[in-house]
């Protein structure tokens, strides 16, 4: 071969190359880059429902936090509720569930909640214990003997902390989009979407490290499917959903009507963009799942008042999983929570115990936390995807936990005053 045709071959490489590399950067681009305006006054469309008795000042007030953030982020909608002492006191939305035809959200709008599905899975995963169904620390090779690499090694409870060394999403350039957290394949269940990762290496040895990964969670809910012996999204509704009535939590991809699901976007001081469809069935356990806040912040308060799972059990669940070596793992990781005491809540000298999840989907955030010393259950979701929503909607809802606990404080010192008053008299 010519030194013509070695530069032709090559230069017809770098063009198609250039190309396909210009074409992913063009999609991300287009998708990440929110052009369009948001319609005049979206953030007029409210839907707020008060339930405490006292006058409604948490709804209130919660409602016009809530609003407050949306109006300064610019949300397509956002939503939220909250629970003191088990009982729901607030529940509300602002914005739009759909921006075109234009369709107001309301407490029922279904959004997607990313990471917050963990949560939920190791909720599943925990009824699970209890009823005897699947054992957190024998090999997950007990439950899927035909699973081809470290099966014998790992367990269920490496997979639901995230220490089984299993990889999160992957970026493989022969492939489009490229990287396989953004997936339009529809795989029939959770096995076989184990296809995306089951022949890879392993990250550590399991049980040798720490590594977030949602895939993870996929290969967990395959190990589920198989000890409960029905389908991973039957067993979360006959262990979670069902007995709580959480009509709303539901695997996206399985819903037979979508009129309640808000339409998903990127958006950015007032601008929105349509993002990419996606089929979340490779990731169901991790990131698959929708629901509401007031689903979500049900299931907070049942979790705390033990009438979901026995208190040791939600011991179990809620406690910081230790390295092998006895140190914390990163991100004080539990079994699907993660768990900490934060100086967010009232101030940096009174540290509050905080038990939470956040979640990033495509064209959403969320967010779930339970305060289990004060009894307080707060969610807040959107159907925007802001550089900066994850974290604004979780400093709102340390916000909102704050109103409450400085509130019941501040109570408790002015009764200790008038108790000492009346003892001087």
């Amino acid at each position: 071969m010519n030194r013509k045709h070695v530069l032709k071959w090559v230069g017809g490489v770098f063009s198609i190359v250039a190309i396909y590399m210009g074409a992913i950067g063009y999609w991300s681009w287009k998708w990440d880059n929110p052009r369009l305006p948001l319609p005049a006054k979206h953030l007029v469309h409210q839907d707020a429902h008060k339930f405490d008795s006292s006058d409604g000042k948490w709804s209130k007030k919660s409602q016009q936090s809530m609003i407050d953030l949306a109006e300064k982020m610019q949300s397509v909608s956002m939503s939220g509720a909250m629970t003191v002492d088990g009982e729901l006191v607030w529940a509300g939305t602002v914005g739009l569930a759909k921006v075109e035809p234009e369709q107001a959200a309301n407490v029922k709008t279904q959004y997607r909640v990313g990471s917050v599905s963990k949560a939920i899975t190791a909720v599943a995963l925990m009824r699970m214990v209890e009823e005897g169904m699947i054992d957190l620390d024998v090999p997950i090779h007990n439950y899927l003997p035909d699973y081809p690499r470290y099966s014998a090694q790992m367990t269920a409870r490496q997979l639901a902390s995230h220490m089984a060394g299993v990889r999160h999403y992957n970026y493989d350039f022969l492939k489009f989009p490229p990287t396989d957290g953004l997936s339009n394949i529809h795989y029939s269940d959770v096995n076989a979407a184990l296809t995306q990762f089951k022949n890879d290496d392993l990250l550590f040895e399991p049980g040798q490290g720490f590594s977030y990964s949602t895939h993870g969670y996929t290969l967990l809910s395959a190990v589920m499917q198989a000890a409960g012996g029905k389908s991973f999204e039957k067993l979360v509704t006959e262990l979670v959903t069902k007995p709580l009535g959480l009509s709303q939590t539901q695997a996206e991809h399985r819903l037979e009507n979508t009129t309640a699901l808000a339409g998903f976007y990127t958006s950015d001081e007032g601008l929105y963009g349509i993002t990419p469809e996606q089929n979340l069935s490779n990731k169901v356990a991790g990131g698959g799942l929708v629901s509401t806040p007031t689903d979500l912040v049900r299931l907070g308060a049942a979790l705390m008042n033990g009438s979901l799972l026995a208190q040791s059990t939600f011991e179990e669940m809620v406690t910081v999983q230790p390295m092998f070596d006895g140190s914390e793992p990163p991100q004080s990781y539990t079994l699907g929570w993660r768990h900490y005491e934060t100086s967010h809540i009232i101030d940096k000298e009174n540290k509050i115990d905080v038990i939470h999840h956040g979640g990033v989907a495509s064209g959403a955030n969320a967010f779930m936390m339970m305060v289990p010393d004060h009894d307080i259950s707060i969610a807040i979701l959107t159907n925007g995807k802001g550089e900066k929503s994850r974290g604004e909607i979780q400093m709102l809802a340390y916000r909102l936990a704050g109103m409450v606990v400085k509130e019941r404080l501040n109570s408790k010192s002015e009764g200790k005053i008038a108790v000492n008053a009346l003892g001087e008299k």
